[in-house]
């Protein structure tokens, strides 16, 4: 008997070493897949985003609006009239009160030529309804070459004052007119601009009132 159960044991013995060893070989194909697994995960998970784009540092964003720092040159159509008065009064004098009204009435002066006595002043806000008529004329209609859509009766927009004096043959002459700036929509590039509007005179007429009532003048 003792003779039986020894070669059973022996019997069983390589078949319990091949289960250890096929045990052995699971858990280490288990591990091997886990780590060759582990590198590859970024790569998916990056191969499966996007790539980022930039825009272009010119390119204008939704809303965006070109800044009336540095507008550019008025177009011909757009350019106002200049409204005309003479005063029985130098120029030097008239002019040397015309910068201290703009300034007294919100309209800083910016570009000052003292030789040729001419002035404009920075780009300030205003409202239509400070205005009893109309400030601007209505707006180009959209065409072809012009693609702009704005109000038909704007309520508020930006205004640059320009001032000349002159030596005439009956006084000296004050020429004002304004430019004014409205925001509108580009329908080809779908922003929001600033682009000029031509002033119907109701700006220049409301300063050249003040500026009289300040200096005390009257024009011819």
């Amino acid at each position: 008997m003792p003779t039986r159960v020894t070669t059973r044991f022996h019997r069983r013995a390589p078949a319990a070493r091949e289960m250890s060893a096929l045990v052995l070989g699971a858990i280490l194909c288990v591990l091997s897949g886990a780590w060759s697994a582990d590198p590859a995960a970024p790569a998916q998970d990056g191969s499966s985003r996007s790539p980022a784009v930039t825009p272009p540092a010119d390119a204008p964003g939704e809303g965006q609006t070109t800044g009336e720092d540095s507008p550019a040159p008025v177009p011909p159509e757009a350019e106002s009239s200049f409204l005309v008065r003479v005063y029985k009064v130098r120029p030097a004098k008239l002019f040397k009160g015309l910068l201290e009204a703009l300034a007294a009435e919100g309209y800083p002066p910016e570009e000052v030529d003292e030789k040729s006595q001419t002035v404009k002043s920075s780009f300030v806000d205003f409202k239509q309804a400070d205005f009893e008529l109309q400030v601007a004329e209505p707006p180009p209609r959209l065409s072809g070459s012009y693609h702009v859509m704005q109000l038909l009766k704007m309520k508020a927009g930006k205004v640059s004052l320009e001032g000349v004096v002159a030596q005439g043959k009956e006084g000296s002459v004050l020429r004002m007119r304004a430019r004014i700036l409205v925001t509108g929509l580009d329908r080809v590039k779908s922003v929001r601009v600033f682009v000029d509007r031509r002033s119907t005179g109701a700006i220049e007429a409301d300063f050249i009132h003040k500026f009289e009532v300040r200096m005390g003048l009257e024009h011819l």
